[in-house]
Parts: structure tokens; C-alpha cells; sequence
């Protein structure tokens, strides 16, 4: 079990430095597909609240909207981390 675990923990750690530099900054790679994992679900919340934009429905649409908001700002921050790293 226990080498099972130390196999795993190895594998994250090959993974993981795609995904981070020598100083422990995030890669452009890994900027560029975190902002596309937080802007892809932004929309797909957006779109999952057509049905309460049509039966207007306040509360579901204002607890949707602060969802989609959080991740459109999480999306457009590591964006502007990728420009950075440019």
C-alpha cells in the first residue's frame, strides 16, 4: 500500500512541474488551461441558467450570476498572469 502511495506522489510530482517553474510560478501552460477551466465553466453556469432567466426566477438567477462572476474573474486573472509570464 505504502509503495502504492510513494508511486502515485511521484507521478503527481512529474505532473506538477508542467505546471510550475524552478521559482514556483506557474508556467504559461498552466495559466493558459486554468484560464480556460474557469472560463469554460463560467459559460457553462451562464448557460445553465437560461431556465431561470425565462421563468425569472431572482434568487436563482442572482446566486448564478455571483457563480459565474467568481469564475469569469478567476478566468481572466490567469490570463493576465499568461501575459505576464510573456
Amino acid at each position: 500500500m505504502v509503495e502504492n502511495v510513494e508511486k502515485i506522489g511521484d507521478a503527481f510530482g512529474v505532473i506538477w512541474a508542467f505546471f510550475q517553474d524552478e521559482s514556483g510560478q506557474l508556467t504559461l501552460l498552466a495559466c493558459l488551461l486554468l484560464a480556460t477551466l474557469a472560463l469554460v465553466t463560467a459559460y457553462r453556469c451562464f448557460r445553465a441558467m437560461q431556465p431561470a432567466f425565462e421563468e425569472k426566477l431572482t434568487l436563482v438567477m442572482g446566486i448564478g450570476s455571483a457563480i459565474t462572476a467568481v469564475f469569469s474573474a478567476v478566468g481572466v486573472f490567469f490570463l493576465i498572469q499568461a501575459v505576464g509570464s510573456l
